[in-house]
């Protein structure tokens, strides 16, 4: 069967949201900055002269209809998330730091691929990563609404960088996050590393670590409490592959791969499966005895 092509396909979609709000809700393909700042199109919903809400990108929504997704299921995510994620109130979350700061949650994205937006945000150099905050204002089965803090938003709360790490820190600590075996795992978000990393004959331990709602669980990656539990019961160190923003994968060290070959499935997925959810290129490592993650070279 033949696929209609990404035009036709946005078109199609605005016009089977448009079916299904009616006038309550406006619908229309808008666009959001991303990665490298380079500019992709979103659907965007929203009431009244507030504007649109930006809830997904539409080329994600294009691979997955390429897939075999019906258009209307494509509609159907879309009002679904929707409809399950409270409007975003400036007055309520921002009104005074105790108010935002049990709301303040950790994130990771690649430093370099966003280093011109990161100058006016609060954050923090890891690796070939950076950690930042986002507000959240909602979450459930259907994803996450958060905003990202910025620099202006501390002297409106009057607070310094060093408590809003102190608040992100209390929160990760507390946050849930899922580790489970690829097999396991249902729903894995488009990734395809489990295919080349298996080692054919031998017990496969490819694992995926992320948050319970599966939106930016990579920043599980730094509960180095979670690797050092998993690797003290796996008896060996890690890698670590990028999977993207919302997951890492987990490899016990059994001495029987080929760092450079993993380094290559990365780069690969990321080429193959390209996106502005892509974490970054390099392969990591855990060390247990040291409790510490490197890039391995």
């Amino acid at each position: 069967m033949k696929h209609m092509d990404f035009d036709e396909f946005k078109a199609r979609l605005i016009n089977e949201l448009r079916e299904r709000l009616r006038e309550s809700v406006r619908a229309e393909i808008i666009p959001v900055c991303g990665k490298d700042s380079i500019t992709k199109e979103a659907v965007g919903l929203g009431e009244g002269a507030d504007g649109l809400r930006p809830l997904v990108y539409v080329k994600n929504l294009y691979d997955q209809y390429c897939r075999g997704a019906a258009i209307s299921a494509c509609a159907g995510f879309v009002t679904g998330l929707y409809n399950a994620i409270p409007e975003f109130c400036a007055e309520q979350y921002f009104e005074t730091w105790e108010d935002v700061k049990p709301r303040i949650e950790i994130r990771l994205v690649n430093w370099e691929w966003n280093r011109d937006e990161l100058t006016e945000i609060p954050h923090k150099k890891y690796l070939d990563l950076a950690v930042y905050c986002r507000i959240v204002t909602g979450k459930n089965e259907y994803g996450i609404i958060s905003n990202v803090v910025r620099k202006s938003m501390l002297r409106y709360w009057k607070i310094s960088e060093k408590e809003l790490w102190e608040a992100a820190k209390d929160n990760f600590g507390k946050e849930k996050f899922l580790l489970r075996h690829i097999d396991d795992e249902i729903g894995y978000p488009g990734r395809y590393l489990d295919k080349y990393a298996r080692l054919h004959g031998k017990k496969d331990e490819t694992y995926v670590l992320t948050n319970e709602y599966r939106n930016h669980g990579a920043s599980a990656m730094l509960r180095l409490d979670i690797l050092k539990g998993f690797a003290e019961k796996m008896d060996g160190d890690l890698y670590i592959l990028p999977g993207s923003l919302n997951e890492v994968i987990l490899i016990p060290d059994r001495k029987d791969r080929d760092p450079n070959f993993l380094r290559s499935l990365v780069r690969k997925n990321n080429k193959v499966y390209a996106s502005d959810e892509d974490l970054s290129e390099n392969l990591y490592y855990y060390r247990r005895e040291k409790n510490r993650i490197e890039v391995v070279l």
